[in-house]
């Protein structure tokens, strides 16, 4: 009897241990891999955990995740769990590799995996079989970089356009920037896309939607074949299967695909030696020059600006400025540089205005000569010269001679000061004193003034400090509900997850209500080019501003999309983010 109720305790203790062991391993989707495929590694622990650690996945690039995924099921009266947290990495170099050890918190208690090998191989034959979805996926999208021009001058406008085509039957849920491109010897300047817009064109003569990613304006600064090294993506697609489900509807799978653009070739030409002027100062474009006075009429030691304008399209900021020769007797100062340009897909369009402050130290009628500016116009295949018209200049005073001229340094040096006992004689003066104020400070006016002023100034400081605490306090209680209601939106959003219209109309709800407290935007006003000037103005760092363009565009995107749990979660982490970073300014 006792022998039974023993082994009855030992086996109960046996099954409690089992039970409470906590399971934490990695899986991978394949072993042994080529350098152009990609593996799946999921990292699975059957208890809920937090502060999960990944590793640090070295000579391998993350090209998807991390996503979560969670599986709660009864079976049998019997409960089922796990958590999984999922990668897809990409391998750069042949080999064997380690994916080293993850570490999660369990009940207070950390727990990791065991390392797994992986071997990567040469690149491998992709299969052909146009049922595969990756396949389909390298048919159906494409990333290009048009050129305007492959054979410019040197410091002529290039733009480079960025288009992502994809076939009518195919979708798009995400995509992230894997390798930016790299303009060695151009000078470049990314322009902004407010907003993606998607369009209908052709490729290779077939119908495709299109989305211009980005526009970058270069100027060459160097002759002979420049590369441009392209633009790398890695892309979450959806691609149709010939699977149908219970409703006769056609079912996309997804998956993840590396676009490139491909490096470019520009053959930049050298500019023309026939006919370069001399004081050629490397102006690529078509310019206008003007000189500007603000006075033609003006009195002796009066100042006077001249503004010396170049305006059109070309090369701003990269040629030097044109110089002015004025005559001796004007007093010139280090001009003030004033820059209105904008950079356009076409080139840079706008003016530069350097602005001199001149004063003119003996009267007389002066005559700002003509100035000439050249540049070379890249349409014609040849140098320019244009001037300006000269301008008279009317100073009115008494001539002042000036001290270190011949004559007066003569008549220094010569010339002793004599001094006599009556030369000041006539500045003699006699002291006469007389009473100042008969009557008694005490109790005057004056007094009362000096003694209640103090008081009305104290009075004064008191009631403007708690209008402005007040004011303040007002603010603050104003944020503070913003804050409560974008967190209560925010929450409303996780639940969310897996509604598609409603998530992201949430989503853009609670950045809406956030943004227009913080930045202190108006209704009539809340535009993207508006909120990134007060980011801007708060010193914002560039990535946190790119982070919420990013969250717009994917709700913008999400309605031309099919449904993608995991890009919806990837998008709520981003917005907490985002509302994290700016909290700290």
């Amino acid at each position: 009897m006792f022998r039974n109720k023993f082994i009855h305790i030992i086996l109960f203790l046996i099954s409690f241990s089992a039970f409470s062991q906590v399971n934490f391993n990695t899986k991978l989707s394949k072993n042994q891999l080529g350098l152009n495929e990609r593996v799946k590694v999921e990292f699975s622990v059957d208890k809920d955990g937090d502060n999960f650690i990944p590793p640090t996945f070295e000579n391998f690039r993350i090209v998807g995740g991390p996503s979560q995924s969670i599986r709660n099921s009864w079976i049998n009266g019997k409960r089922s769990y796990s958590k999984t947290y999922s990668y897809f990495l990409s391998p750069i170099e042949k080999g064997s590799f380690e994916i080293g050890q993850a570490s999660i918190e369990v009940d207070g208690e950390i727990y990791k995996t065991l390392p797994v090998q992986i071997i990567v191989t040469s690149a491998v034959d992709k299969p052909t079989n146009p049922n595969d979805p990756n396949y389909i996926a390298d048919k159906k999208i494409h990333l290009v970089a048009e050129l305007s021009d492959n054979n410019p001058f040197l410091n002529e406008a290039v733009s480079v356009i960025y288009k992502l085509y994809v076939a009518p039957d195919t979708g798009v849920d995400n995509w992230r920037e894997l390798e930016a491109p790299r303009y060695a010897n151009f000078w470049n300047n990314n322009i902004d896309i407010k907003s993606l817009n998607v369009q209908n064109g052709t490729y290779k003569g077939e119908p495709y939607r299109y989305v211009i990613l980005r526009r970058t304006l270069l100027y060459p600064q160097k002759t002979g074949k420049l590369k441009i090294e392209p633009l790398t993506l890695d892309i979450s697609v959806q691609v149709p299967s010939n699977r149908r489900d219970f409703f006769g509807n056609l079912i996309s799978s997804s998956v993840n695909k590396t676009v490139s653009s491909g490096s470019s070739i520009i053959d930049v030409k050298p500019l023309p030696l026939n006919n370069k002027p001399l004081d050629f100062s490397g102006a690529v474009g078509k310019f206008n020059f003007e000189i500007k006075s603000d006075k033609k009429e003006l009195l002796l030691d009066e100042a006077f600006q001249l503004s010396l304008i170049v305006s059109g399209k070309g090369n701003f900021n990269l040629f030097d400025d044109p110089k002015i020769s004025l005559p001796v007797s004007l007093e010139v100062y280090e001009p003030e540089k004033i820059s209105n340009v904008s950079v356009r897909s076409n080139g840079i369009k706008g003016n530069i205005n350097n602005k001199y402050t001149v004063v003119p130290n003996n009267p007389g009628k002066y005559t700002i000569p003509q100035t000439k500016f050249s540049f070379f116009d890249p349409e014609l295949e040849d140098y320019k010269t244009i001037y300006s018209d000269p301008i008279f200049i009317d100073v009115e005073g008494v001539y002042k001679p000036s001290l270190d001229s011949e004559d007066n340094s003569e008549n220094i040096k010569t010339n002793k000061i004599q001094l006599s006992e009556s030369q000041f004689s006539s500045f003699k003066t006699k002291t006469k004193f007389s009473k100042v104020n008969e009557g008694i400070f005490f109790n005057s006016i004056f007094y009362w003034i000096l003694l209640i002023t103090p008081l009305i100034i104290c009075f004064i400081i008191i009631i403007v400090t708690k209008f402005i605490r007040n004011y303040n306090s007002k603010k603050i209680d104003e944020l503070k509900l913003a804050r409560n209601k974008t967190n209560k939106l925010l929450d409303e959003s996780k639940v969310l997850i897996g509604n598609k219209e409603k998530f992201y109309e949430s989503i853009d709800k609670a950045l809406t209500i956030y943004l227009k407290t913080k930045l202190k935007i108006k209704n009539s006003d809340f535009k993207n080019e508006v909120i990134q000037i007060k980011l801007e103005q708060m010193n914002v760092e560039k990535n946190t501003v790119d982070l919420l363009f990013e969250i717009f565009e994917n709700c913008q995107l999400a309605r031309y999309t099919p449904l993608n749990i995991d890009a919806m979660s990837d998008d709520y982490n981003k917005t907490k983010q985002f509302i994290e970073q700016l909290e700290k300014y």
